[in-house]
């Protein structure tokens, strides 16, 4: 056997390692880890942006409800089930049939 062919086969074991195929039994993470961390890393990021996106629009609802008064009278009735004198409200919720 030739020299090169002992460094082309050890070139090859060496590659083989690095993948992290047979990570289990080495315990080296090896080149799949890698790819595995980046679509976490791809994942958690658009999580991020996504709750980034629902906390500016908390912000932008808590700020109309400090300064707006017909925010927080159209959110008291909401919330308390009461209707302005000009409002009708419509239940669509009911089981009971009339």
């Amino acid at each position: 056997m030739s020299v090169h062919k002992i460094w082309m086969s050890i070139f090859g074991i060496w590659s083989f390692v690095l993948t992290g195929a047979i990570s289990s039994w080495v315990g080296s993470p090896g080149a799949l880890q890698v790819l595995r961390l980046k679509h976490l890393q791809e994942s958690k990021q658009s999580h991020l942006s996504k709750i980034q996106d629902d906390v500016r629009a908390l912000q932008s609802e808590a700020h109309q409800l400090e300064k707006s008064r017909v925010v927080q009278q159209r959110e008291i009735r909401r919330v308390l089930g009461y209707a302005a004198h000009d409002e009708i409200i419509f239940d669509f919720n009911s089981n009971s049939v009339l």
